[in-house]
């Protein structure tokens, strides 16, 4: 079956503001992006599961506030729709510029998004660095 593009368009959009809160440092655009209900989960670069919107929440939180300024490119690889579930596979390229020049790291990413009556909310992000 094919994926409308409209649908599509509605999964880049949630995986845009997700990237749009984070570059940002805005926690409350990066709640807004996340489901708070069973299922949360997020893994950052080299860390252990994090379960549950409370725990999630925090360890944004706490990425957002330490974080010096960074931009953020970010490439989708791929979009894949299964209704009501849709994941985005990405390669996040950060650089940030900082005593020794500008420093840079690669992650691959796959978001998971879930569709509810409030739009496509993220439900699980695992990011992994690229070596």
């Amino acid at each position: 079956m094919t994926t409308s593009p409209v649908i599509l368009e509605q999964v880049e959009a949630a995986n845009r503001a997700f990237y749009d809160a984070f570059q940002n440092g805005d926690i409350g655009a990066m709640e807004a992006c996340w489901r708070d209900g069973p299922g949360v989960s997020c893994v950052h670069p080299g860390g252990p599961i994090i379960s549950g919107w409370p725990l999630v929440r925090a360890s944004w939180e706490a990425i957002l506030e330490s974080e010096p300024e960074f931009v953020m490119d970010i490439e989708v690889v791929d979009v894949t729709v299964e209704d009501p579930v849709a994941w985005v596979t990405c390669l996040e390229r950060m650089s940030r510029l900082g005593h020794a020049g500008r420093a840079g790291a690669q992650v691959v990413a796959t978001n998971m998004f879930v569709l509810d009556a409030t739009g496509w909310r993220l439900s699980v992000h695992h990011a992994s660095p690229v070596m």
